[in-house]
């Protein structure tokens, strides 16, 4: 995660999908995957939800929240109104060289201690030791019982997203012993340029490790809220 991509619209899409699984009895741990620095891509350029009423609807409270930033950075992101009454634990610590790694993950899982809600927010999901990846070892180093993990995922292209998201489920399986897993698909059509009447797709996915039965029917309750927003596709998969 980036400061160039704070109060984005995937920012308004994660933060709200958390604090409906949060609800008023959750405390929320994030580890941000924090990357300092701008990285010259375009990405986080997408505001056009400031002034759609669709996602005001789905959640008040966090869209004034967002509109209202003072900067984009992650350190206004946890001091915004935004996060959940039971309460948020922040883990902010640059992404680290590899061969630190692994006392970087200690930190985190200790900042991380009392949440019972973890969200992973790497730049490109789950995948090798770098700085835009969360790891699966990292997940289980963060499971214990009672705690939910939550990550985000963008889909590839190279296979249908039916197939990508068996093997993402058959991987937590087998790598992470995970026998409860569900994951929210979505697709936000957004501008391919800013004014422009042409669209593009934007999929994210995001998979809940160990969640209760709580927690499925808040994330299908959500899922169903998300996509009566114009442009917006969701849907929930159980692992089989």
């Amino acid at each position: 995660m980036r400061d160039q991509y704070a109060g984005d619209v995937s920012d308004v899409l994660k933060f709200a999908f958390l604090r409906a699984l949060s609800g008023q009895d959750r405390t929320l741990g994030i580890a941000w995957y924090y990357a300092p620095g701008d990285d010259g891509r375009p990405d986080g350029r997408h505001l056009e939800w400031r002034d759609e009423a669709a996602w005001r609807l789905l959640d008040a409270e966090l869209h004034m929240g967002l509109a209202t930033l003072p900067e984009r950075s992650i350190a206004a992101l946890e001091r915004a109104a935004i996060w959940p009454q039971h309460g948020a634990l922040f883990h902010r610590d640059p992404m680290p060289p590899r061969a630190d790694r692994s006392a970087w993950g200690a930190r985190k899982r200790n900042a991380l201690g009392g949440a019972d809600l973890v969200f992973l927010d790497p730049d490109n999901g789950i995948g090798t030791e770098s700085e835009k990846h969360a790891t699966f070892s990292e997940i289980r180093l963060l499971r214990k019982p009672g705690r939910a993990i939550v990550f985000i995922t963008f889909p590839g292209r190279n296979l249908k997203h039916d197939v990508l998201l068996q093997q993402l489920h058959e991987r937590l399986a087998i790598g992470c012993d995970a026998e409860n897993v569900v994951t929210l698909r979505t697709n936000v059509s957004v501008p391919r340029a800013p004014g422009s009447s042409s669209y593009v797709q934007r999929q994210r996915w995001f998979t809940i490790v160990d969640p209760d039965a709580d927690l499925e029917a808040r994330a299908e309750t959500f899922s169903d809220s998300l996509a009566s927003i114009p442009r917006v596709r969701a849907r929930l998969d159980r692992a089989t």
